[in-house]
């Protein structure tokens, strides 16, 4: 979905969060935030394309190694 969005949509949807949130964020603070949140969203949608059965156990924890 947010990859059809526009910057200026993504920024009102964090106006929304924020208000939300009881935050009023200046229009420096969302143009600052925005590449954050784009990469987040990124980062979300490839958490997303991991397939994993219901049947799969959890990992309470895990440690990324250099290869």
């Amino acid at each position: 979905m947010h990859e059809n969005m526009t910057d200026e949509e993504l920024k009102e949807a964090m106006r929304h969060m924020a208000k939300i949130a009881g935050l009023d964020l200046s229009e420096d603070r969302l143009d600052q935030d925005l590449p954050t949140l784009k990469r987040h969203l990124v980062a979300v949608d490839a958490v997303h394309e991991v397939e994993l059965g219901l049947e799969d156990d959890p990992i309470p924890a895990f440690r990324l190694e250099k290869g």
